[in-house]
């Protein structure tokens, strides 16, 4: 505090913060179609943690995307900081849905596809000819209202079955994840993209520079940058 109300009389940079508090999500895994009974992606698992930055140093952040045609989540990263989890993964040509690093996806049938595993657990309820729910999602660490991500996508129900259900960011049957929540695709559909969050003090200055037009809230003594698009902060 007294570094900076010397630096407030005498000009000059103002410090940066001593700690920044983040969280980091990955993009959800695709759903995969497969002979008409294809199976959920997985959602992602946020990281959290905090860094000392330094003064003048720009921070180059990167958000995945979500995976497409059967392919896993693209990692969300700060450059020379941490990187998140890997991303969801896709789910699978044999019918069970994807997996990500904590949680599983169940089988689905002949009949049916297999929900994607959550953040918060694994895929439930499959059935011979009802597909799989994607598993439950996760509250974001660090969002200001609690935004609930990581759901994984809904296995493809027979045709004249109940359709599987998908919650917190996954997607339900050929609905892809929602775009910055990194849920799993419904079968046949993409993952959401993911986001990163940072939060400090707000006794400390703004940053110098941000770019990829982050949201900043201030609330309860913080500052918090939520980017939903890759670009950098420098303080």
């Amino acid at each position: 505090m007294m570094q900076q109300m010397l630096v407030g009389l005498g000009g000059g940079v103002a410090p940066a913060p001593d700690s920044v508090s983040y969280s980091i999500l990955s993009g959800g895994g695709s759903g995969t179609n497969s002979g008409g009974n294809g199976s959920g992606g997985a959602g992602a698992i946020p990281v959290q943690g905090t860094f000392a930055p330094t003064g003048g140093t720009t921070y180059n952040i990167t958000i995945g995307s979500g995976g497409t045609g059967g392919g896993d989540g693209n990692q969300s990263s700060i450059a020379g900081v941490a990187n998140g989890s890997p991303g969801g993964g896709a789910g699978s040509s044999a019918n069970p849905g994807g997996n990500n690093a904590s949680f599983s996806g169940n089988s689905g049938s002949i009949f049916s596809g297999g929900g994607g595993a959550g953040a918060g657990g694994n895929a439930t309820n499959p059935g011979q000819y009802s597909g799989g729910n994607g598993g439950p999602g996760v509250v974001m660490p660090l969002h200001p209202t609690g935004l609930r991500v990581g759901g994984g996508g809904a296995g493809r129900s027979m045709g004249g079955q109940p359709a599987a259900s998908a919650s917190d960011g996954g997607g339900t049957d050929n609905n892809s994840g929602a775009a910055n929540r990194g849920g799993g695709g419904g079968d046949g559909a993409s993952g959401g993209s993911g986001r990163v969050i940072l939060r400090y003090a707000d006794s400390f200055d703004e940053p110098t520079t941000t770019t990829g037009n982050p949201t900043v809230t201030v609330s309860g003594g913080y500052r918090y940058y939520d980017f939903t698009s890759s670009g950098s902060i420098k303080f």
